[in-house]
């Protein structure tokens, strides 16, 4: 399930170019993995090597936490030079996402549907 997830990300990603972003992702209390500030050059300057997939849809930033062995499916997408502290969200803040993600769904379909029913009634004419 893990790898499907990861492979969707990538492709959302893709169909986002103007906003998909990936970028570090800190640990909660804003250091490496290792213990270093996030500006320490010496280590490989991630959280555990996980980073942050951020992009607009619907207007409204979504993102999401990506593995170490995740991040390689994303190199077709801008990588940033800062830390993404959106990757410690909180709970409400998911349930705010995927509610958002569930309107914006239902939208993009209900576009689908009146496109189709517009050209229906072109073509009664």
């Amino acid at each position: 399930m893990a790898r499907e997830r990861a492979y969707l990300l990538s492709w959302l990603a893709a169909l986002h170019p103007s906003s998909a972003v990936v970028s570090r992702a800190p640990t909660p209390d804003g250091t490496t993995s290792d213990g270093n500030a996030l500006d320490d050059t010496a280590g490989n300057g991630t959280a555990g090597g996980w980073h942050v997939l951020t992009l607009v849809a619907g207007g409204r930033p979504l993102s999401w936490s990506l593995a170490p062995r995740e991040v390689p499916l994303f190199q077709h997408v801008r990588q940033a030079g800062d830390t993404d502290t959106r990757a410690w969200r909180d709970a409400r803040e998911m349930e705010a996402q995927y509610a958002h993600i569930h309107r914006h769904t239902r939208v993009l379909a209900l576009e689908d549907d009146l496109t189709r029913v517009v050209e229906e009634l072109r073509g009664n004419d």
